[in-house]
Order: C-alpha cells, then structure tokens, then sequence
C-alpha cells in the first residue's frame, strides 16, 4: 500500500484565488525593499501596497492595505503582523520583524517569513467561518480558537511547502507524515526540515490539545503540498 493511501481524512482548506499570489509576491518584495532602504521608523504607519482579488467563498471583494507599522496596541507588541477586522489594513510591527540591521538581512529567509506572516493574515480575510465566529474566547489558548486554526495551519504548510521542494527533504516529509510521532516536539525533525522551533510548538500544542486540529493539518499538508505534486 502507498504511504498516502494510509491517510483518509477530511479537512477544509482554505485557499487563496490564483490572482492573489502575483500580488503578495509584489507586496512582499515591497517589504524587502523598504528594509533594505531602512533608516529609521516612519512617524506613522507607512502604505507598502495593496491586495484586491474575489473571495472564493462568498463572492465579494477583498481589498487589504498593506502598512509598515512603527507601533501596536500595547498588548500586540509580539504579533508580528495584524489584520484589522473593520477596514481589512494588514499591518507589519516593525519592533517585532526587524531584529538586525539591513545590510544583515538573509534575503531568502526574509522573505519566506514575510510570504507567510501575509498569507496568514489574508486567510482571515477569506475565512467564512469568521462571520459566524466572529467573537471572543476569553478563556480559549490563540492555537485552538476556530478563527485562528486557518491562518496558522496555512502558515505553517508554507514552510512545509518550501522545505519540500528539497529533493533530500521529500521522503522525510511523507515519512513524517504518517507516523505515529506526527506533531511531537523532535528536534532531529526540526533541525532536517529546518522549521523553526517556536513554529512547531504549534504542531506540537494540537497534538497534545486538540487532535482534530492535528488532523486537519496533517490533511492540508496531503492536499497541498503532496497531491499538489502529483498533479504538476
């Protein structure tokens, strides 16, 4: 038997329409630049770009404002990017992105976090199950709120996604997959697939939290990244 046949799970991915992509990539180079031409922080949030595309899901117009931020509210000091519900602005908190200075920066690493801080911003925009969730889990950890689990498990598949394009990285990947250990915390794994740490902590808190999570995860790294490939 085929190691993926072993998976028969149903999950809902969400997916981003394919006029999106060309403009996050221009939103993200945007980014790249302004870091690359830093001088110092903007006295108020700075517009990088903007992202218009149809919301697969309900047909209507998504428009996002991408800014570079020089501050957040108090309590989001560590985000390292936020979407506004009310007027659909993504903002980049420039304390918590730039850690080193330009002419440090590793371009490629950059910009994969980049990609995928915006993706996970974007899927909130999209997420037809944040009209009907749209409230406060006071007592609810942020991995396990329902209106949250798409923009990390998407986050995540992204760096999967990129890893995967490694020859050497595919089987450890789908053995990965399907083993018994999928989501513990091993460092062997996380220093093969290099994910970062803190990111698998993630992985990690749905398998001992919440299994449907796990397992709706574990499917959007099949539908993604594996089934993705056969089909190319």
């Amino acid at each position: 038997m085929n190691w993926y046949k072993k998976i028969k799970f149903s999950s809902y991915n969400l997916r981003m329409p394919p006029e999106a992509y060309p403009q996050i990539n221009t939103i993200v180079e945007n980014i790249l630049n302004f870091y690359k031409n830093y001088t110092g922080l903007p006295n108020s949030p700075e517009k990088i770009g903007e992202i218009s595309f149809i919301d697969n899901y309900s047909g209507e117009n998504v428009s996002s404002d991408v800014y570079m931020n020089n501050s957040f509210m108090e309590d989001d000091n560590y985000t390292p990017a936020k979407r506004d519900r009310i007027t659909g602005n993504i903002y980049f908190n420039i304390y918590k992105t730039i850690e080193i200075r330009p002419e440090e920066i590793d371009t490629n690493i950059l910009k994969s976090y980049l990609t995928n801080q915006l993706m996970h911003e974007l899927s909130h925009s999209i997420d037809p199950k944040i009209k009907s969730l749209n409230k406060n889990y006071p007592n609810t950890h942020e991995y396990s709120k329902p209106t949250e689990f798409d923009g990390y498990s998407q986050e995540l598949t992204g760096y999967i996604k990129k890893t995967y394009e490694k020859p050497e990285n595919k089987q450890i990947i789908k053995e990965w997959l399907v083993s018994n250990s999928f989501g513990e915390y091993e460092p062997n794994i996380i220093k093969k697939l290099n994910i970062n740490p803190d990111l698998f902590k993630i992985i990690n808190f749905w398998r001992i939290n919440n299994p449907t999570y796990l397992r709706k995860f574990r499917q959007r790294i099949y539908n993604e990244v594996i089934i993705n490939e056969s089909n190319t």
